[in-house]
């Protein structure tokens, strides 16, 4: 007779292959696994001008503006068609006390600013060893490849359960995801977790001096409470689909990133960086209600930038950023689904100190083609039509973004369907 743990593991991995509309869930006294897809499918249409140039250029304020691309006096596609996501994951529990996840995903599958990106990745690889402490508290000890529970748009948050189909513009700044060890305590109203990995620099050089000096690691703390259990959100969702119930969560957070040694500058200019730090703080609130849900936000951070070792330099140079961020939904039933009109508004500002002329793209935000702008005010009203919850949902956004200063502005439609399970 085969070992049965052995023999739930083969026959996992075998039912994500099959098509089905239902997770899958295998258990024995000793193992349970569940297995996982996530794939969102996307049609996006873009309508952008370019702030930036010289008056008068091919390529100067009032032309057109490539978003897929980021590129200045030319256009984009009447249609652009991409995979967001496409992620297979294992989700296990090992006894009483252990638990983990492996997943793998290739995301922005033919996005013209990606190119035609088709390349697997492992995403997480962790385990967590639980203690239950009773009276419905717990504890427990996280390691792996896993992001640190500390961004609220992005890190404590599955992207599966978002009501845009674009994330929030603070959910690329200092959003982590590394090896490394984190802690969890939970409450029937509160939630403190904290976070150490590896710094997220890839890029250390290797030719100059800067091989020599040493990097520091992310730090990141968050904690959430309510004033009440029977409020407290334990799963959080940025739409809670007309489910009857209700909840407020108030969260805090801090994140930094210590000493990124930056590549290849240590002969650069003397104003070139060689460390890099980056922190965060953010305080958010999510509310739910019935058919109402409802999330704000205001995040800041600081970006320095500490010259190379043995230049002549001109001092650190600081940017400050901040984020302000309101959304609302409502859920009501619809035939057999559920319809949720929604709309969030936005005020993005990627250096405090100067009215930033910018156009809408630019790796300033962690890629070419962004869900939000760069510094300026971004509306979105968007509606999602819910087949059978976040499992398999059509979502439809309008994004209005304009420059803080300049001609630079973007119109921007998503069409995006998701199937989750």
């Amino acid at each position: 007779m085969k070992h049965p743990v052995k023999t739930l593991a083969a026959l996992a991995f075998l039912s994500v292959m099959a098509p089905t509309a239902h997770a899958v869930s295998l258990k024995d006294d000793v193992l349970s696994l569940t297995p996982g897809v996530r794939i969102q499918t996307r049609a996006q249409m873009n309508d952008a001008t370019t702030g930036t140039g010289t008056a008068g250029a091919a390529n100067g304020p009032g032309s057109d503006f490539r978003v897929a691309s980021g590129t200045a006096g030319t256009s984009d596609d009447p249609v652009d068609f991409m995979i967001r996501r496409a992620r297979i994951n294992l989700n296990f529990k090992y006894g009483s006390n252990w638990k983990g996840q492996l997943a793998i995903n290739a995301d922005s599958v033919d996005n013209s600013a990606s190119g035609a990106n088709r390349a697997m990745q492992l995403r997480y690889a962790w385990l967590e060893r639980g203690f239950d402490m009773g009276d419905g508290m717990s504890h427990g000890i996280h390691f792996g490849l896993d992001k640190p529970y500390n961004n609220a748009t992005d890190s404590a948050m599955s992207s599966s359960r978002h009501m845009m189909p674009n994330s929030f513009a603070s959910s690329s700044y200092l959003a982590p995801r590394g090896v490394g060890v984190g802690y969890r305590f939970e409450h029937p109203m509160l939630l403190i977790a904290a976070d150490l990995q590896n710094n997220t620099n890839t890029a250390k050089d290797t030719a100059t001096t800067n091989a020599t000096e040493e990097e520091g690691f992310f730090y990141g703390v968050r904690a959430e409470f309510s004033f009440s259990p029977d409020w407290f959100i334990k799963k959080r969702s940025e739409s809670f689909v007309g489910k009857e119930g209700q909840g407020l969560n108030i969260g805090l957070s801090y994140g930094m990133n210590q000493d990124a040694v930056l590549a290849d500058v240590d002969t650069g200019a003397p104003t070139s960086p060689g460390k890099r730090n980056l922190s965060a703080y953010g305080v958010d609130a999510l509310f739910w209600l019935n058919g109402i849900s409802a999330f704000a936000e205001y995040r800041t951070g600081t970006q320095e930038s500490d010259p190379n070792t043995g230049l002549a330099t001109a001092g650190t140079v600081d940017v400050d950023a901040e984020f302000i961020a309101f959304q609302i939904g409502y859920a009501m039933p619809l035939g057999e689904g559920i319809i949720e009109p929604c709309i969030r508004y936005q005020i993005i500002d990627n250096n405090t100190d100067t009215d930033d002329i910018v156009n809408y793209s630019t790796a300033a935000q962690g890629s070419t083609a962004t869900d939000s702008g760069q510094s300026g005010t971004q509306i979105d009203f968007g509606v999602n039509y819910y087949l059978s919850g976040h499992d398999n949902k059509l979502s439809l956004a309008v994004s209005l973004w304009e420059a803080e200063e300049g001609e630079g502005d973007a119109t921007i439609v998503r069409l995006q369907h998701q199937i989750n399970f």
